[in-house]
C-alpha cells in the first residue's frame, strides 16, 4: 500500500470506526464494515486528494445501509444486535431507527454534517434526508436523555492511527477488487455506451415551433448534488465540474474553462455558450442567490429547452446549470437567448437580458 493512502487512511481511521460504531451498534461489525470501506476506496486509485475522506465515508454509508438487506459484508452471517454506547444514552434511540433514518441520525446529529451533505452520501435529495431528520429528531427528543442538553453534540475522535493489522487486509481486498473490475470493464463500458449515447443525443430538446422538427417537450429539470471536483459528462464533448470556487467547464474548441461564483451579494444568472459536435450548442452558467431553484429554462427561436442543475453539497449559495440545444443554421442566433430561473413554486429568481 502507498505511503500517501497509508498516511490518510491512518487520518481517517477514528472518525470512519467512531461512524461505523454508530450505525452497526458494536465494535466488531463496525470494523469490518470501515475496513471494507476502506479497501473499496484503495481500489480505485483515481480518487481526489481533497475528497477521499468523502468517498470513504460514502462507501461506508452504503456498505452498512446493504448490509441491512443481505448478508454482512465478507461473511454470509446476519449482523450483530445493536448494543447501545455505555456513555451516550441517546444511542438507545438509534437501535430502534430503520436503517436509513438512523444513517441520517448519526451523520447529521453525530456527525453534524448538513442535509445537502448526508443527500450526497445517500445519493437521495435534501429534501428526503430533511424528512428523516425531523422523524429522528422527534424520537431523540423524546429520549429522558435529551432534556439535559438543547441539541446532540458530535462526541469525541480518538487520535489518529490505524491497526497495523488493518492495513494488509485493506491491501488485499483491494486488490481483488481491482482484479474483479478489471473483468468486467469492457462488457459494462460496452453497454454503458449503448444505453447514454441515444439519451445524451436526446436530451433537452426545445418545446418551440420554430423550425425544429426533432424536438421534444422535458418533462421536468433535474437537479443533481455532487461533491468537489466530480466530472458530470453534460453533452456530447462537454464536461462540467464544480468546485469551491465556481463553475468550470471543457468543451473541444475550448478546453478548460472557469467562472467563478458566490462573489457578492443578491441573485444573478451567467450565461456562456460553446458549439460540440458541429450541430449542437452546449450552454451553462452560475445561479447565485439564498434561495435554492427548482427550474432554469432557455428561451430561443427554436423554443423553451429546460436545463440540468448541479449543486455543490453544503449549501454553497449558488448552483450550475447546463443545457444542450441544436445549432441553427443562421447568424446572429444567440442575441437571442433568454435564460430564467423559477424556484418550486414557479416564482421568477432570475433573468438574463438578451445574451
Amino acid at each position: 500500500m502507498d505511503d500517501e493512502f497509508t498516511a490518510r487512511a491512518g487520518e481517517y481511521w477514528p472518525r470512519l470506526t467512531r461512524t461505523a460504531r454508530l450505525l452497526t451498534g458494536n465494535s466488531a461489525d463496525a470494523e469490518r464494515l470501515a475496513r471494507a470501506a476502506l479497501a473499496e476506496v484503495y481500489a480505485r486509485r483515481r480518487t481526489p486528494r481533497d475528497d477521499a475522506e468523502f468517498y470513504v465515508r460514502r462507501a461506508l454509508v452504503r456498505g452498512f445501509l446493504r448490509s441491512r438487506t443481505r448478508p454482512f459484508i465478507g461473511t454470509r452471517r446476519a449482523p450483530e444486535p445493536y448494543a447501545a454506547g455505555r456513555l451516550d444514552p441517546l444511542t438507545e434511540v438509534l437501535a430502534a431507527l430503520p436503517p436509513r433514518r438512523r444513517a441520517v441520525a448519526v451523520l447529521h446529529h453525530w456527525d453534524g454534517m448538513s442535509h445537502r451533505e448526508i443527500a450526497a452520501l445517500l445519493n437521495s435529495s435534501p429534501g428526503a434526508v430533511k424528512a428523516h431528520a425531523r422523524r429522528t429528531l422527534k424520537a431523540l427528543r423524546a429520549h429522558p436523555a435529551y432534556g439535559a442538553r438543547s441539541q446532540v453534540r458530535p462526541g469525541p475522535v480518538p487520535p489518529p492511527g490505524i491497526p497495523a493489522a488493518v492495513l494488509p487486509a485493506v491491501e488485499e481486498a483491494g486488490r481483488t477488487r481491482r482484479r474483479n473490475r478489471r473483468r468486467t470493464t469492457a462488457v459494462l463500458t460496452t453497454a454503458c455506451a449503448l444505453l447514454l449515447v441515444p439519451l445524451a443525443l436526446g436530451a433537452v430538446r426545445g418545446t418551440g415551433s420554430g423550425g425544429g422538427g426533432d424536438t421534444t417537450p422535458v418533462a421536468r429539470t433535474a437537479v443533481r448534488v455532487v461533491t468537489a471536483g466530480e466530472r458530470v459528462a453534460a453533452a456530447p464533448g462537454a464536461e462540467v465540474w464544480l468546485t469551491k470556487d465556481g463553475k468550470h467547464w471543457s468543451t473541444p474548441k475550448a478546453p478548460n474553462r472557469f467562472r467563478p461564483a458566490g462573489k457578492g451579494a443578491g441573485t444573478a444568472i451567467t450565461l456562456d455558450s460553446d458549439s460540440v459536435s458541429g450541430t449542437r450548442l452546449f450552454h451553462s452558467g452560475v445561479l447565485q442567490g439564498v434561495r435554492e431553484p427548482s427550474r432554469v429554462e432557455l428561451t430561443t427561436p427554436e423554443g423553451t429547452f429546460r436545463a440540468t442543475i448541479l449543486t455543490l453539497a453544503g449549501s454553497p449559495g449558488w448552483s450550475v446549470w447546463y443545457a444542450d440545444t441544436r445549432l441553427p443554421d443562421g447568424k446572429g442566433w444567440l442575441s437571442e437567448i433568454t435564460v430564467k430561473a423559477y424556484d418550486s413554486a414557479g416564482k421568477l429568481l432570475a433573468q438574463t437580458g438578451t445574451s
